[in-house]
């Protein structure tokens, strides 16, 4: 299982609840990273069953290079993006506006090859931010690594993932990216024509968008759309 590093908290706590025995012996195996980072190990030929991006455009890829099974890929879950603060930061409110502001310093994005960063510029550059905040941004590789260094006060804001932002104490939400200023943030999940057992591959993504699985997202800051399955 590869899957975003976003999703590590509900997939590890849904696993820790499946009864004892109920795969027969063969615990789940998951490998969190990027999902650009992940895109690129399945396709330089990682042995995946299973997987989970946060991004459109990773699994556009897969699917280009003929790596998913047909008829496997679907949509689970949801996301929004918000801007944080370090939670003992004096600053008690943030605007998108305010990234613009010149008492601020450092703004910690996802870098180019991951889709939290995708949207960062999205939200950005529909604001009419981009050039203005250009030369304080920290691009890094992943969500979680841009929710930690902002927790530990690295920097002085960032854009991150609700679910990242609602499971660390260390930080504070000031506001919500506003609707329409990026694309909707749907993470997809699909089966691997590597896989060794697609069957079971396929039952596993299925039980991801059962009603327990799909609380226990909601409970972690994810939306819940109906899972649909995609070309």
């Amino acid at each position: 299982m590869a899957a975003a590093v976003s999703l590590a908290g509900p997939l590890q706590e849904i696993a820790a609840a499946e009864a004892p025995g109920s795969r027969a012996g063969r615990p789940l195996q998951f490998h969190f990273a990027s999902s650009g980072a992940l895109q690129q190990q399945i396709l330089q030929g990682a042995p995946v069953d299973v997987f989970l991006s946060a991004g459109q455009r990773q699994m556009d890829a897969l699917q280009d290079a003929g790596r998913l099974l047909p008829g496997s890929r679907r949509e689970l879950f949801s996301n929004e993006l918000v801007l944080v603060v370090p939670a003992r930061s004096s600053r008690r409110t943030l605007s998108f506006e305010g990234l613009a502001g010149p008492e601020l310093g450092s703004i910690a994005i996802g870098d180019s090859s991951v889709p939290v960063g995708d949207y960062a510029r999205q939200v950005l550059s529909a604001l009419g931010l981009s050039a203005a905040v250009a030369p304080r941004l920290v691009p890094l590789g992943s969500a979680r690594a841009v929710a930690q260094a902002v927790a530990q006060g690295h920097v002085q804001a960032g854009l991150v993932y609700r679910s990242d932002a609602q499971s660390d104490d260390g930080l504070r939400i000031t506001a919500a990216a506003p609707a329409g200023s990026h694309a909707p943030i749907r993470y997809v999940g699909a089966v691997l024509t590597s896989s060794g057992n697609p069957a079971a591959a396929q039952a596993y993504l299925r039980t991801l968008a059962e009603p327990p699985s799909r609380e226990r997202f909601r409970r972690h800051g994810f939306g819940v759309p109906d899972p649909s399955p995609q070309p």
